[in-house]
């Protein structure tokens, strides 16, 4: 039940603040929308959670470590990137690929300060989450938040720098394409993308993708198998006009299924062919009768 409501719950949020902003890699039209639509979503989520208690301390711990840091995240991305472009200089490229690049410096500073956890995050690693995901064990100023009033009933020591950290690589990989396209179109960026041909771009939902990208990766059919998976992922980003910033947390969360197939997207597409095909295979015309004469 908790799997299918947050699903349900994460594709809507993402949705509204789509509709709202537009793509969500290039820019924050409306701040003020933005975080009323986040923090709805967060509000409906704590609500389901105080509705619906957990039945053991594994579902307890998988929420605070993978589902709520999925929906906070979105919180601190929508304000870092709003602040960090509102903060663009006036002037050359240069000037805005330095200030990029001070922004990129400040992210990595980061996660080389927290680098303990945040090499736990990255390995999905277990051995200390009942400490840093039950909330029996939250203790007054959890290490590495900077929340004034933490709620007891919604909280634990790491959930939100596990949000943060995953907010950060969103921000990353924003910093990071920007630089891209100032280093290959300098002086004109924007004028460029403007005058950019007719684009093709996804319509579903990301984690589909994701399935597509993994299934390309591990059967090896890209540059004769000698392709990373973040090529794989940023050829699909720039083919689709999509960001996949948290492609590895959504494959984590495809690994995580319990009662939809790890392929579900995949599943659906092999159905699809074999409907048609069976669908074409069963028509047969008739033929026209031959008038005598």
């Amino acid at each position: 039940m908790l799997i299918k409501y947050t699903e349900e719950l994460y594709a809507q949020m993402e949705t509204q603040l789509e509709n709202i902003n537009g793509s969500l890699k290039e820019a924050i039209q409306n701040l003020t929308e933005s975080l009323f639509c986040i923090t709805t979503t967060l509000n409906l989520l704590k609500r389901f959670i105080q509705e619906h208690p957990f039945k053991d301390p594994e579902g307890e711990i998988d929420f605070f470590k993978n589902i709520k840091p999925r929906f906070y995240s979105w919180y601190i991305y929508v304000v870092e990137l709003y602040h960090i472009l509102s903060a663009v200089p006036s002037g050359t490229d240069q000037m805005i690929r330095d200030y990029f690049m001070g922004e990129l410096k400040i992210i990595n500073r980061y996660f080389t300060i927290h680098q303990f956890y945040y090499q736990y995050f990255q390995r999905d690693e277990t051995a200390m989450d009942e400490n840093y995901f039950l909330r029996v064990n939250l203790v007054p100023f959890p290490i590495g938040s900077e929340q004034t009033a933490v709620d007891p009933d919604f909280s634990t020591n790491q959930d939100y720098m596990f949000s943060k950290f995953r907010a950060y690589e969103m921000l990353r990989t924003f910093l990071i394409r920007r630089l891209k396209l100032l280093y290959q179109n300098p002086d004109n960026i924007f004028i460029a993308e403007i005058l950019a041909g007719k684009k093709r771009c996804w319509s579903g939902d990301k984690v589909e993708l994701i399935e597509v990208a993994y299934g390309i990766y591990y059967t090896n059919r890209l540059n004769e198998g000698k392709a990373e998976i973040g090529d794989v992922i940023e050829w699909l980003e720039d083919s689709l006009q999509i960001d996949l910033s948290q492609a590895y947390r959504m494959f984590l969360d495809i690994r995580r299924r319990k009662t939809l197939s790890y392929t579900k997207y995949l599943d659906e597409m092999r159905d699809s062919i074999h409907k048609h095909i069976d669908e074409t295979n069963r028509y047969k015309p008739k033929t026209p009768k031959r008038q005598n004469m």
